[in-house]
Order: structure tokens, then sequence, then C-alpha cells
């Protein structure tokens, strides 16, 4: 059976470390043609309002996240995008503590979230 093509989606290099790649799914369908491009068994999104997920490349070693906002809200992209930058940050031996500024998760947030912001669709 062929592999599926991986779909045309938004993408954002992680400034600063060039840690990963995070890929931006805008329906459930990308994101079910981005799993199965990877090789994955489909996971049941059916019920969710986003999600965010962690792969490594075997070949490259290369980090990818992929985010998915399936009821185009604001709040739920910042929400999954606050998961994958405690990844990367994670990812990058950054610390994130609840007594300190956390600076480099903020930028990273702050700049994840805008560079996606303007492919959430406004409804009139």
């Amino acid at each position: 059976m062929a592999k599926a093509k991986w779909p045309k989606l938004p993408r954002f290099f992680v400034p600063l470390f060039h840690c990963a790649n995070i890929y931006f799914c805008r329906s459930r369908e990308e994101w079910m043609q981005a799993e199965a491009s990877i090789g994955l068994h489909p996971a049941d999104i059916s019920h969710c309002a986003g999600r965010c997920r962690h792969f490594i490349d075997d070949e490259t070693g290369e980090n990818l996240y992929l985010i998915g906002v399936f009821d185009n809200s604001l709040p739920t992209l910042v929400h999954e995008c606050a998961h994958a930058t405690f990844y990367c940050c994670s990812d990058a031996g950054v610390t994130v503590q609840t007594d300190q500024p956390n600076e480099t998760y903020c930028y990273l947030l702050d700049r994840m979230f805008s560079h996606f912001m303007p492919h959430i669709v406004k409804k009139d």
C-alpha cells in the first residue's frame, strides 16, 4: 500500500534553538492525512477541539510537532501552542519553573501563536 502524501501545512521552525519544526493542522482531515503520511495508526480525535503530538524522524533525528485546531478557535490554538512550547523547551534543556519569569517559554509561545493565528478562519 502506498504511503499517504504529507499535506501542505503551515510550518513554524523553532527560532534560537533550531530544534523542531511545528506543523499546524486546521482540520481533522489534515491531521489524519499527516498521521497517515508518518505511518501512524490514526488517533481518535473525534471529540477533541485540538491536539499536540511529538514525533521524531527516525532517519534525520528531527523533532516534529503536529498541532491541530479542529474548532477554529484562538483559545484552542494558544492551548495547543502552549503544549508544543513546553515540549520544545524541554527538548532544548530549558527548565520552566513556576516561580521564575520564564521569558524563553513566553517568547516562544508568543511567536508560535502569532505565526499560526492568521491561519484561523474568522467567522462572521
